[in-house]
């Protein structure tokens, strides 16, 4: 039983983006105690269960889905199961590097109102400040977050690993970003945010581009 019931506080509050931040970093903060933590890149919104849904309603682009679906539809369809899979691979994750290691996972964290590009930005801050390895879910190349995210990872310097424990570079990474933009290109889905990450990724990764890394394995 609660001591305090919070059913009877009415106060509403009013904060900037850049306050609501830095009070969700606070509360992160609570938990690291000045360690830095792994994070458990993984498909939310978009990715292969998202492309698979297009394919299946007749539509090519992600944007198009919440109206096809419907709120409810989207989050019952794409998002809760991805959350659920989200948490499942940031379990494995945690125990796989010994059950110690401090493990986060952005699935659970809602923030009403909260564009995408503002979401990504707090995730991109949160990679650069408070986190020492990324590690990338099975098809994480079909995902618009965490192929931006692999591109921060990389900007910062931060190693990066697949679910297995293998280590992820940024030549292998790109080919498989391509190898998705195709797949989908074949399928008639449009990945503009793939290729926009995949771009950014080369110019962050000089020489890591399909015909360099060909070379490299000659």
């Amino acid at each position: 039983m609660f001591l305090i019931d919070t059913t009877t506080l009415t106060r509403s509050f009013s904060r900037t983006y850049a306050e609501e931040c830095a009070l969700a970093f606070s509360a992160i903060d609570c938990v690291l105690n000045g360690e830095q933590a792994v994070y458990a890149s993984t498909e939310l919104t978009t990715g292969r269960r998202a492309f698979s849904v297009l394919r299946e309603v007749g539509a090519t682009r992600a944007a198009e889905l919440k109206t096809r679906l419907g709120e409810q539809g989207f989050v019952d369809r794409i998002l809760s199961p991805n959350v659920d899979a989200a948490m499942a691979f940031a379990r494995r994750l945690h125990h796989s590097l010994g059950g110690n290691q401090l493990v986060i996972t952005p699935a659970p964290f809602v923030a009403p109102d909260w564009s995408q590009s503002e979401y990504l930005s707090f995730w991109e801050t949160l990679i650069r400040t408070r986190i020492k390895e990324v590690y990338f879910n099975h098809g994480w190349e079909y995902s618009s977050g965490c192929t931006f995210e692999f591109l921060v990872a990389v900007d910062t310097g931060i190693p990066t690993y697949t679910a297995d424990g293998q280590r992820l570079d940024a030549a292998t990474a790109i080919s498989s970003i391509e190898e998705a933009v195709d797949s989908l290109g074949r399928d008639g889905l449009e990945s503009d945010r793939l290729v926009e990450n995949v771009r950014a990724l080369r110019a962050a990764a000089p020489g890591s581009s399909r015909s360099e890394t060909a070379v490299n394995n000659g």
